[in-house]
């Protein structure tokens, strides 16, 4: 009996068995045939390939630069010849005034405002009887008048202390008209002393002298007659 059941135990342990084989070769097989599987090596061969048919561009012909035609420059222009100026015509000469006594110098003193203010009296016109012409142009002789005779004892004419100041300095050459009487008839500035306030002064002061008149034989005549009067600092 006991013998029996180890044969039981022994026939399915190799019952077992060979199922567990059988199972190890169908899962074993399929790995061991897959481990041996050698894959086929494929070599090729590059063949080249054919050269490519060169195609030969047509050239191109040299393209030759556009030649620059030179700038004409232009010619110089002419100059217009100048014109020669036209010489200036001489300028008649002006007659000779009348001589004149030395010149009256002013005094260069400082007088009262009062004197230098003052305006010169209007002046008068008279018409002259004797122009400078008339004095050469009558036959008899004529005695030019005199203004520096002792008798007359005309005074210079005061230097106006403003002109002293600014430094005012001339000559002013005036023409008389002297009367039959002596008097001063008609002044008039033949040269100014480059300063109203001196031409004014010196006008002043001449309108109150007297004169010797201009004689013709033995009769006094009206005359025109240069007064020059200097006004200096010196």
């Amino acid at each position: 009996m006991k013998k029996h059941g180890d044969d039981s135990w022994l026939g399915l342990f190799l019952v077992l068995a060979l199922h567990a084989g059988f199972v190890a070769a169908v899962v074993l097989a399929p790995e061991s045939k897959q481990n041996t599987l050698v894959m086929p090596t494929i070599q090729g061969v590059i063949v080249p390939a054919p050269p490519a048919e060169q195609v030969q561009l047509p050239s191109a012909k040299p393209t030759t630069p556009p030649v620059k035609k030179p700038v004409e420059t232009p010619k110089p222009k002419p100059k217009p010849k100048p014109k020669p100026k036209p010489k200036p015509k001489p300028k008649p000469k002006a007659p000779p005034p009348v001589e004149a006594p030395p010149l009256e110098k002013a005094i260069n003193q400082q007088k009262p405002e009062e004197a230098e203010s003052e305006p010169p009296p209007p002046q008068t016109q008279k018409p002259s009887a004797v122009t400078d012409k008339d004095n050469k142009a009558l036959g008899a002789p004529v005695t030019p008048p005199k203004h520096d005779a002792n008798p007359l004892n005309n005074p210079a004419p005061a230097y106006p202390s403003i002109s002293r100041r600014l430094k005012e300095e001339g000559i002013v050459v005036l023409k008389l008209l002297i009367l039959p009487d002596g008097s001063v008839g008609e002044v008039v500035i033949k040269t100014s002393s480059g300063f109203e306030r001196l031409d004014k002064t010196a006008i002043k002061a001449v309108k109150r002298w007297k004169y010797i008149p201009a004689m013709r034989g033995d009769t006094p005549i009206e005359y025109w007659y240069l007064q020059p009067l200097e006004f200096s600092l010196n």
